[in-house]
């Protein structure tokens, strides 16, 4: 397992501190003011950094055939290696949130889905990242860890382990604390 440092940060994209030179005309960035806040700015150009979150999707897939399961997976690459989440990742370009939750659990899991709802949307607490989850049923597939997984395997709602992430569990929480969700 590893630990709770994160020193692997290519999945995320560089802060603006790292920003030296403008990616339009390549001069040198200067830090400026901007509505408020201080950012990167290039003085020859106008190019302005504005720092955004990056955009995910997660998913609970819950089965209810026999008893109430959950799929997780346990993570092969930071954050959190090793430690188990519900299947997501980012948003590709091109893509809704809908599908991008869709295609990890694909990856993650081997699972095909079908989408029963949304739960909601929840920022990282460091505001890096905006997360929506999604809860969704097994349509088609065979369980197996993707590529990005160590190992995806069915647990009872009440016995799965604790998640890695602090938005993942606030997403299953809500999910339990709604009965109309999980009828």
């Amino acid at each position: 397992m590893a630990d709770n440092t994160n020193e692997f940060v290519q999945w995320r994209h560089a802060p603006p501190n790292l920003w030296r030179y403008c990616p339009l005309c390549r001069a040198d960035l200067i830090d400026c003011c901007w509505d408020g806040k201080m950012r990167r700015y290039c003085s020859r150009c106008g190019f302005v950094y504005w720092e955004r979150p990056l955009p995910a999707a997660a998913v609970l897939i819950l089965d209810f055939s026999n008893s109430e399961e959950i799929v997780l997976v346990r993570r092969r690459y930071p954050p959190e290696a090793g430690h188990w989440t519900m299947p997501g990742g980012g948003i590709e370009a091109g893509e809704s949130a809908l599908q991008a939750a869709i295609r990890e659990a694909k990856e993650e899991t081997g699972l095909e889905i079908v989408v029963d709802g949304q739960l909601g949307t929840w920022s990282t607490p460091t505001g890096e990242t905006v997360i929506t989850f999604y809860f969704a049923h097994p349509g088609g597939g065979t369980l197996m860890a993707g590529t990005d997984a160590e190992e995806a395997r069915w647990f009872p709602l009440d016995m799965a382990p604790t998640l890695a992430f602090s938005t993942h569990r606030e997403a299953l929480e809500r999910y339990l604390s709604v009965p109309r969700m999980h009828q």
